[in-house]
């Protein structure tokens, strides 16, 4: 914000990008109780703008490893998995475990791989945060922090102005096979689990040269600290 007067852009008389990110962290449940949590356990359902209703179970482990687990909402169906191990970062296709080229990779270490929101510990990540001031969205006013990650993906970070909770963020998705979408995600229904809030509903929108896609997720449950071997995330 150097050169800009802080009341222009909306902020108050030594509010600073520190202080903004601070709340946010103490909003979600403060330091100490997102340090303690080292897996989670979330259990969705996503449905489609074109009517099709998916199961998603996502396990995570610090510090980055994920696996996504996603099939038909039927019981007993099958899952395609994808994830995040100590080396590689891959998909599953025809029944075959595929690693993402080095680019793609880095920038899913960055964003689904990340445990505690892109906003904590974002220096020790490697990331740079502007703070952009405020920002009317529908709901009410925000705070806009735009981050430029390490892999070099930048995501713009809308934080509710009196929850300091994420309200929306946007960017680019860039997916195998050359797929590129411009994505806004937002959060809603926030809840606490075990001293910690998370979003329970999130819409996403992504655009581009492919159709319109819009995804709506509820989550059914979220478990904490709930065993997770290493081996789980591996290809």
């Amino acid at each position: 914000v150097a050169g800009v007067g802080r009341h222009a852009l909306g902020l108050r008389d030594g509010q600073t990008l520190d202080d903004i990110v601070s709340k946010h962290i103490a909003a979600r449940g403060g330091r100490e109780k997102l340090a303690a949590i080292q897996t989670v356990k979330m259990t969705r359902t996503v449905a489609s703008g074109i009517g099709t209703t998916l199961r998603v179970v996502i396990f995570k482990k610090r510090p980055n490893l994920l696996r996504v687990e996603q099939g038909p909402a039927q019981p007993g169906a099958a899952v395609t998995p994808r994830g995040i191990s100590g080396n590689a970062v891959w998909d599953t296709v025809q029944g075959k475990a595929v690693p993402r080229e080095a680019q793609l990779a880095a920038e899913s270490r960055d964003v689904d791989g990340d445990f505690d929101g892109l906003l904590v510990d974002w220096r020790e990540k490697g990331h740079a945060v502007a703070l952009g001031g405020r920002e009317a969205l529908p709901g009410g006013d925000t705070y806009k922090l735009t981050v430029t990650l390490k892999s070099g993906l930048a995501r713009t970070i809308y934080l509710d102005a009196k929850t300091y909770l994420d309200r929306r963020h946007t960017g680019v998705l860039n997916l195998p096979n050359g797929r590129r979408f411009d994505i806004t995600i937002d959060f809603d229904n926030w809840r606490d689990v075990e001293g910690v809030k998370f979003p329970f509903d999130i819409t996403e929108e992504r655009t581009g040269k492919e159709p319109v896609v819009t995804l709506v997720t509820y989550t059914d449950k979220i478990e904490i600290n709930v065993p997770m071997d290493d081996s789980l995330f591996s290809p």
